[in-house]
């Protein structure tokens, strides 16, 4: 009887588990609705929601972080994403999305040290080079406005 019992245990605890995991991907299928119609204040609530479940899903850590970001809040973006560095098995989407944060601060050097990190985790993510050269173009062309403001002085 007790083996019985165990095995219902253990059954039990299996769609107990499995409850948790459909109600956490139900809230981020949710949550990317409300990011695709740009409600980025219902799309964080609902991550929350998800948060409370499994605080360490890259998936929710980095859909806080975009959030986030598209509603100004870039500190409180890299804090996700740097989070979600931790749990995370593809890294070079942090590093991209760190880098693309600094970028949209016009932080430059940042930008590209976080892109270059990026590549290191995968040389065959292109995002990252993208970002990168894009990164280092916006840095050239402040260089030569700087350089033409200066020809004016000299």
């Amino acid at each position: 009887m007790s083996e019985e019992l165990n095995r219902l245990n253990e059954i039990s605890g299996f769609f107990r588990r499995m409850n948790t995991k459909v109600k956490l991907l139900t809230l981020i299928t949710k949550a990317k609705e409300e990011y695709d119609r740009y409600d980025y204040k219902s799309g964080i609530e609902t991550l929350e929601e998800a948060f409370k479940i499994d605080p360490q899903n890259p998936t929710v850590l980095r859909g806080l972080g975009c959030m986030k970001q598209f509603s100004g809040d870039y500190d409180t973006a890299i804090e996700f994403y740097r989070k979600a560095l931790e749990f995370s098995e593809a890294q070079e989407v942090e590093y991209t999305l760190i880098g693309m944060a600094y970028y949209l601060q016009d932080k430059l050097d940042e930008a590209v040290e976080n892109f270059n990190l990026a590549i290191d985790k995968n040389d065959n993510y292109t995002q990252a080079y993208e970002g990168r050269n894009q990164a280092m173009l916006e840095n050239h062309v402040k260089i030569l406005d700087l350089q033409e403001s200066l020809k004016k002085y000299f």
